[in-house]
């Protein structure tokens, strides 16, 4: 707890620093500590982005971020002082149940981040994917090795900003920091409830009781995860009519997170389309934002996989010699894959409508769940939209949530593509029910009373989940105040092999195909690649003599 909280410091430092600078470049009036920080993270990642263009993000680069960091507060001193003092100030006024719920939470958050991941994709790309990005930065046709590393997240580029691998290998906090500035947020709007009597305020300030499930992210870096709380204060400012420029930069940031938040691109695009004539003045500002943002993008996937627009395969660079082949690009992004977290592979071909719903919604666990929760939400919505809340951008969210709802249908139905919305809507139903600030209260009490008995006590989730690796959660232990877990839930061994011209490291036990855990670069199950050599007579080759050079794929003869 104690080396995570001095990471959290070194994070909102610098974030606040790159903030400042971005505010001041684009002249945003904002001064609210949470906008600053995204603002700032967004830069750092940008710069990141850049940076692993040329090579690992590692000491240098965050000697350089410090250094810049350093200069840009000294320059704007005032300004970062009056962030700060307007922080204080909001605390202060805080009436002594909120501090107190505030603090608790904050606490939380931190003893979780302590713990063991709990997210099964940290143990098959996120830790290898940062471990790339912090020893070699971006590497040419990597996906060959791993087709999950094609799917390098900016919060993954961010994350290996702070992992600080040279000093210290178990930091893996982004995400619990990423809560923290949502957990502020939420109890700024609850305050603002408490002397408005504002429904839309309430709405933001009972973001705490979905605790309960947002913990099981936040101490592994889910790509996910930010667009849970970032999505979420973007609607905040949306729907206040914040500054183009600020929700602009959020859309994005969010996009260049995951793919499948291109949708949050349509608020500010409504924005432009509605208000064109206030908002003429900075198009041409956002217009540049977007076609960094958009270039990057475009470059980080082309080195990576050898398609531009990654995970969208129509568009690939013929040219290069490392472009990940589309027979094993299109198995990866088969409709029975797709749908494979709910229906045993290749059974969707000869499933009935009828059996694909009945397995999705109540033979699949948490899926199940949260997708029925999300149907019934949907329907009720428009109801509590008309009748308890007047803010006509509500709509707008809602057809967006349809619009995503109805793509994921026709490609991926997974929650947490989708999930950050159902929250929102629910958050919103339970302000047109609830108003007494003393229940309110008492709601967000319980609530965080039962994360903590998620956070302390061990227990069996058996019943929501066939994963074996996801039946139990990762309490906090008492060494944990001065020692965090580490950052691989997996205890594994590991194999050295060679494959062709390639060595490389297959965990000795593997838990499942896709597993790599915190294995040496390059690391890939050797199951994994028999299955590629067997079915489709590829195995991953080194392109030179340095893993920087990067991997191709390899055509075989049968039996050669």
């Amino acid at each position: 707890m104690v080396l995570i909280f001095i990471n959290w410091i070194y994070i909102l430092f610098t974030s606040i620093a790159f903030g400042i600078g971005f505010k001041k470049l684009f002249r945003l009036q904002s001064t609210n500590i949470v906008v600053i920080s995204i603002l700032g993270l967004f830069t750092i990642t940008m710069f990141a982005s850049i940076f692993a263009l040329f090579g690992p993000i590692n000491l240098v680069f965050n000697s350089l971020l410090l250094l810049f960091s350093t200069v840009i507060i000294k320059k704007d001193k005032d300004l970062f002082f009056n962030v700060l003092g307007k922080t204080r100030t909001e605390l202060a006024i805080l009436s002594s149940p909120i501090k107190l719920l505030l603090v608790i939470s904050s606490i939380l958050i931190l003893v979780q981040s302590a713990t063991l991941p709990f997210i099964i994709d940290n143990e098959t790309y996120y830790i290898q994917t940062i471990k790339w990005l912090n020893e070699y930065g971006f590497v040419p046709g990597l996906a060959n090795l791993h087709l999950f590393l094609g799917q390098t997240s900016g919060w993954h580029i961010t994350q290996s900003v702070y992992s600080l691998p040279f000093l210290y290998d178990r930091f893996n906090d982004l995400n619990s920091f990423c809560l923290l500035l949502g957990n502020y947020w939420a109890f700024q709007k609850l305050h603002s409830y408490f002397i408005t009597n504002n429904r839309l305020d309430l709405a933001f300030g009972l973001l705490p009781m979905s605790y309960a499930f947002l913990f099981q992210f936040i101490n592994a870096p889910s790509p996910d995860f930010p667009i849970y709380i970032f999505g979420i204060i973007l609607f905040s400012l949306y729907l206040e009519k914040k500054d183009f420029i600020l929700i602009s930069v959020v859309a994005l940031f969010l996009f260049y997170i995951k793919i499948t938040a291109v949708v949050l691109l349509l608020l500010p695009l409504q924005l432009l389309f509605t208000n064109c004539k206030d908002i003429k003045n900075k198009v041409v500002s956002s217009l540049l934002l977007l076609g960094l943002v958009s270039i990057l993008f475009v470059i980080k996937n082309s080195i990576i996989t050898g398609y531009p627009l990654f995970p969208l395969t129509f568009i690939s660079l013929p040219e290069i010699n490392y472009v990940v082949p589309k027979e094993v690009v299109d198995f990866f992004f088969s409709q029975d894959m797709m749908h494979s977290f709910y229906l045993p592979f290749g059974s969707l071909k000869n499933a009935t409508s009828t059996e694909i719903i009945y397995k999705y919604f109540f033979s699949n666990g948490i899926d199940g769940i949260i997708g029925i929760t999300t149907v019934t939400i949907t329907i009720i919505s428009p109801f509590i939209l008309y009748k308890k809340f007047k803010q006509h951008g509500l709509w707008s969210i809602y057809f967006i949530f349809m619009l995503l709802l109805a793509l994921l249908a026709f490609s991926s139905p997974q929650y947490r593509f989708y999930v950050y919305f159902t929250i929102f809507f629910m958050l919103l139903l339970f302000a047109s029910i609830i108003r007494n600030k003393k229940i309110i209260t008492g709601l967000l009490g319980v609530s965080l009373a039962s994360v903590a008995v998620l956070v302390f006590v061990p227990m069996s989730f058996s019943k929501l989940t066939n994963n074996k690796l996801l039946t139990t959660n990762s309490t906090f232990q008492l060494k944990n105040c001065f020692i965090p877990e580490p950052i691989s839930k997996e205890n594994q061994k590991y194999l050295s092999l060679l494959i062709g011209n390639m060595r490389y490291y297959s965990p000795h036990e593997p838990s499942f195909f896709w597993i790599t855990g915190n294995g040496n670069l390059p690391c890939v199950n050797e199951e994994q690649i028999n299955y590629f050599e067997t079915n489709f007579h590829i195995i991953p080759q080194m392109r030179g003599a340095n893993l920087s050079n990067g991997f191709c794929s390899q055509k075989i003869i049968p039996n050669e």
